[in-house]
């Protein structure tokens, strides 16, 4: 799935949505310490007021939320087994309905429990929908198309999702309970259900070219590059690809060792620049830009670093031969800034701008970082006072 996918699935979770139906929820109350079912409940979305349903949908639209490889990865089932039990168990989620929905959802809890990883009670919700995307933007006759009429101008998905919440105790506090017309104490035993920002979750199956890929499974998680690693590997059974940050320390690693520790920040700036526009290229289509060895020697190339024989002999030590950089990962912070540490402070810059920094020695042999400026600098809402030097 690429960034145009999630943002038109995240779109249709509101209220309003003709596209997407949602069929069943099933939410299960996990203590921590026992990790014992404390409650359990089926329902159908349909049957919530309004305030709530908005509450549900909110929470599991935060799935589909964040900069992938770092909050949100397509991850592929291991094909170690000749059944991955994962991929079973999210299969038959998909494929049951009422009751036998809410048993399958018990066989991935049960799992989930096996596998606890985290540091209180949790809510684990399961949802159940039915996606109908357009193939264009409206039906032949300009109107909407109904959930339920599949013909060539839409695209039909059935798809399930699990987030997990954490539950807290409630603040101890005074309330007006409006019912019986008095003041109450709230108690120390309820607990807040930590709706609508999951923990972590997924969705299965991932969405590719207009089909349902049954062999891939979307991931999310609240704090970037830190996933839940006994969720994916004991439960899910997939395969781990490199977050972002990952990726991102290994190229760099490849660029120091290649041109060395010191670097002019024209070529810094070069190099990014070249990946962006090969990223601006491919935003049309959607297809990923990956960057092995051999396209990394054309880029360092033509951005001026040296020393590149032992480019290929540095690549597959450091990130293993044959292996693709995602070029949206490798590119700083999406591209908007690039931090500089010096010390006496941090500053962020542009990418595109970094040809106007330069570290210099002054007169008095003092090392300093200099930054050429279109206009006058502001600090605090004041103008620097221009020195010659």
């Amino acid at each position: 799935m690429n960034k145009k996918d999630f943002a038109a699935l995240r779109k249709q979770f509101k209220l309003d949505s003709v596209y997407l139906k949602l069929e069943q929820l099933y939410m299960v109350y996990i203590n921590r310490d026992s990790h014992k079912t404390v409650h359990a409940e089926l329902t159908s979305p349909d049957m919530r007021d309004e305030a709530e349903k908005e509450i549900y949908l909110d929470n599991f639209k935060k799935l589909l939320t964040g900069s992938l490889n770092s909050k949100l990865f397509e991850l592929s089932f291991d094909r170690d087994e000749q059944e991955n039990k994962g991929q079973a168990l999210c299969l038959e989620l998909l494929n049951s309905d009422g009751e036998a929905f809410a048993d399958s959802c018990d066989k991935l809890i049960e799992a989930m429990t096996e596998s606890f990883a985290y540091d209180s009670d949790v809510m684990i919700s399961f949802l159940k929908c039915k996606y109908n995307k357009p193939a264009g933007k409206k039906g032949r006759d300009g109107q909407e198309v109904p959930l339920d009429v599949f013909d060539e101008t839409t695209y039909g998905f059935s798809f399930i999702m699990c987030s997990v919440n954490k539950a807290e105790a409630a603040k101890r506090n005074i309330y007006y309970d409006y019912s019986n017309k008095r003041l109450e104490i709230s108690s120390s035993l309820n607990r807040t259900i930590g709706f609508p920002s999951p923990i972590d979750g997924f969705m299965f199956p991932a969405f590719s070219d207009n089909y349902a890929d049954v062999n891939k499974v979307v991931y999310y998680t609240s704090k970037a590059n830190l996933r839940n690693e006994a969720l994916l590997s004991d439960v899910l059974c997939c395969g781990f690809e490199p977050t972002a940050k990952e990726e991102q320390e290994k190229f760099e690693e490849i660029i120091r060792e290649v041109n060395g520790e010191k670097i002019k920040p024209q070529i810094i700036r070069d190099i990014y620049s070249v990946i962006n526009e090969r990223l601006e290229a491919q935003e049309e289509t959607g297809s990923p830009v990956r960057l092995g060895v051999h396209e990394l020697r054309d880029i360092f190339s033509e951005c001026g670093l040296q020393n590149l024989d032992k480019l290929e002999e540095t690549f597959n030590r450091k990130a293993e031969e044959g292996f693709e950089f995602r070029a949206a990962s490798i590119v700083p912070s999406g591209a908007k800034s690039i931090k500089i540490t010096a010390g006496a402070a941090d500053i962020s810059i542009a990418p595109e701008e970094l040809g106007t920094v330069r570290q210099v020695i002054d007169s008095r042999g003092r090392k300093c970082l200099q930054i050429e400026l279109g206009e006058d600098a502001v600090i605090g809402g004041f103008t620097l006072e221009t020195e010659d030097i």
